[in-house]
């Protein structure tokens, strides 16, 4: 195919394929394979999508033929996809040209609308209305000869309602500042290795309550990130938070950091995801949206903590995705610029620089004595 075609075809939104009679894949554009991760030269990696070529090449079916069909439906976390399927004859040769045409992307926005309508409901006046209803109690405890037992249980109860709310609050105002594209300002000095080990220690009581372990993996010579250690620990935090919340009861959260092209990329693997095609992972990742295990399981939240965690990341000049390596290994890697502070726009101060000078002539010098180790040994 003519590259200046190719290039046009990946610009467009929906997803195309041109396949042959046989059922091999010729092309695939950028959007069709988020939907349908396939491979040229090899069969169309969905069997509906297959069975309207073959029933067309041998006659059963007339061209133009519309079809719709779900992608995802075997995913235990995100909601299936419906996708409009368009069936048509190529405008050369024999080969057949499939249109997809997301109609769940296209109704997303609608969605997440009343999406935070009813969570908002849920997660903030139900909690209001609650606490105003233990605060009432508690005042009306204390005007009472003393029960310290009731006493006792309804100031936790207050509290423990306060604090959630006051914590799906922060994230609402949270997500809306970062929002807006504000900067976060600091070049606090991050050691890797003791910076996840306290994060993950600290996550290690709720992972608990689902007799969960927490395993963090890191090399001693990781270079140092620049940023805001705040920021970027929630950020943690919340993709921990997230696994916790979802892997099977008795498995492990395994956490590694490893330095790959100049990149910090740590990962946070559980599992139970079930199987997702790249469309539906990304989405994990959009404010309020609530996959079919977070509304089957009844978790609270607005589904804030993924958005919120990728927020941070791409203010720190990184990235953050969801991987799946099988059915049952379902990881979020973030990926941030290593070694080196983050403000280019200012000058640098002499302490700092310093501080990065010396960590890369460590670095340098750990590498340069593990080279002359194996030299020996060799």
């Amino acid at each position: 195919m003519n590259p200046l075609m190719k290039r046009l075809f990946h610009t467009v939104r929906d997803g195309l394929f041109i396949i042959s009679r046989q059922g091999q894949v010729r092309f695939a554009n950028e959007a069709a394979l988020r939907l349908i991760p396939s491979r040229t030269d090899k069969p169309i990696n969905n069997p509906q999508i297959a069975r309207m070529v073959a029933g067309a090449t041998a006659g059963h079916l007339t061209v133009p033929h519309v079809e719709r069909i779900q992608l995802g439906e075997e995913c235990l976390v995100a909601d299936a996809d419906t996708i409009q399927a368009h069936l048509l004859a190529s405008p050369v040769g024999t080969d057949f040209v499939v249109v997809l045409y997301n109609l769940t992307e296209d109704q997303f926005f609608s969605a997440a609308i009343d999406n935070l309508s009813q969570l908002i409901e849920r997660e903030c006046r139900t909690p209001m209305d609650q606490l105003d209803e233990a605060l009432g109690e508690l005042v009306a405890l204390c005007g009472e000869p003393v029960d310290e037992g009731r006493l006792t249980a309804a100031r936790k109860r207050a509290a423990t309602l306060a604090s959630r709310l006051a914590e799906q609050v922060s994230r609402l105002s949270t997500l809306a500042s970062l929002s807006e594209g504000h900067a976060i300002r600091a070049d606090d000095r991050i050691l890797v290795r003791p910076w996840l080990t306290a994060e993950c220690h600290g996550m290690q009581e709720l992972a608990s309550k689902g007799n969960l372990t927490i395993a963090a993996v890191a090399a001693d010579d990781l270079p140092p990130l620049y940023g805001s250690e705040r920021w970027l620990g929630r950020a943690l935090r919340e993709v921990l938070e997230n696994a916790i919340t979802y892997a099977p009861n008795g498995s492990e959260v395994a956490v590694r950091a490893v330095l790959l092209n100049g990149f910090l990329r740590i990962t946070v693997r559980n599992a139970g995801a079930g199987v997702m095609a790249p469309a539906l992972r990304q989405r994990l990742m959009q404010p309020v949206y609530r996959g079919r295990n977070a509304r089957r399981r009844q978790v609270p939240g607005f589904g804030l903590g993924l958005p919120l965690a990728r927020q941070i990341i791409e203010l720190h000049r990184g990235r953050m995705s969801i991987e799946q390596a099988g059915d049952d290994d379902f990881g979020c890697v973030i990926e941030l610029p290593a070694g080196a502070p983050q403000q280019q726009d200012g000058q640098l101060d002499l302490e700092q620089a310093q501080r990065y000078a010396r960590d890369l002539a460590r670095l340098m010098e750990r590498r340069r004595a593990a080279a002359t180790v194996s030299g020996s040994e060799t």
